[in-house]
């Protein structure tokens, strides 16, 4: 039987890559975006009524929103459909966290609604160094990685990997249901080993920075500041640093390594000088 699945965020970093290998599968997907192509359908967290999209499917690739309200919002679309097996994106180490912080509440508005769940606690993206939202445009044109790490390594993970265990759950839930896993890449790296991997490769110098957390949190709202500055407090004190073995005991193959990632993506920090 075909399997039909609502995936939220289909446009983002682990959203796209889910769509493309669950149709690739023969899957029927409904790609949910607030800005649906062709081949999406509108999703909307502002949009309640566009929720109706998880009413009769299978399974959730549920992609938690950035916004205060999103243990509410998650719990509203795990209503609609509480017998879809949920796979939600959470982040490395929730379940350390104090009862009601944001990430902890997130993940309760899933695991005491839905029937079926799978959390997936991802370490910070490999993909973060060739957004430009995010550090692409620093280390291409200013020559420079600045995050406030306090020198603490990072398990980074390919948002690819990623994927590939979220399919695993999405296709076999009685493999996965009621699990967490934690989802890293093969070894922890800090900012500075980042830095000079970029620098050797590109040759040129690719300069690390550790600024006080107060520099890089200026002129937010308050609520992104507070939730960066957790992640910053986090990374300082080894939150994001212990490794996982899911990607290989779930997909049979290593993660994606920081050194792999960078030589695939060259181009992304090169001017066209």
């Amino acid at each position: 039987m075909t399997r039909t699945v609502l995936v939220t965020g289909a446009r983002g970093k682990t959203g796209s890559e889910v769509t493309a290998r669950l149709r690739r599968s023969g899957t029927l997907v409904r790609a949910g975006s607030s800005r649906p192509a062709a081949d999406q359908v509108r999703f909307d967290w502002h949009d309640p009524a566009t929720w109706r999209e998880a009413a009769d499917v299978d399974a959730i690739y549920l992609v938690r929103p950035d916004l205060p309200a999103a243990p509410d919002l998650m719990a509203g679309l795990v209503d609609v459909n509480p017998d879809a097996h949920v796979v939600l994106v959470s982040e490395q180490g929730a379940e350390s966290l104090a009862p009601d912080h944001w990430a902890r509440r997130a993940e309760d508005a899933v695991v005491t609604r839905a029937a079926s769940w799978t959390l997936l606690r991802p370490s910070w993206f490999h993909q973060v160094l060739t957004d430009p939202r995010f550090y692409r445009d620093a280390i291409r044109d200013d020559r420079v990685l600045s995050l406030p790490s306090g020198g603490g390594p990072i398990a980074w993970v390919d948002a690819r990997d990623i994927a590939d265990v979220a399919v695993a759950a999405l296709g076999a839930p009685e493999d996965h249901r009621g699990r967490a896993h934690t989802i890293t890449g093969p070894e922890a790296v800090p900012v500075a080993s980042v830095a000079r991997e970029l620098s050797a490769r590109l040759g040129h110098r690719i300069r690390a920075e550790d600024p006080p957390p107060h520099e890089t949190l200026h002129g937010l709202d308050p609520w992104t500041a507070g939730i960066l500055d957790d992640l910053y407090h986090r990374v300082r004190h080894g939150g994001f640093a212990e490794l996982s073995p899911a990607v290989k005991r779930i997909t049979g193959r290593e993660p994606t390594s920081m050194g792999a990632f960078i030589d695939a993506h060259l181009d992304e920090w090169r001017t066209s000088e």
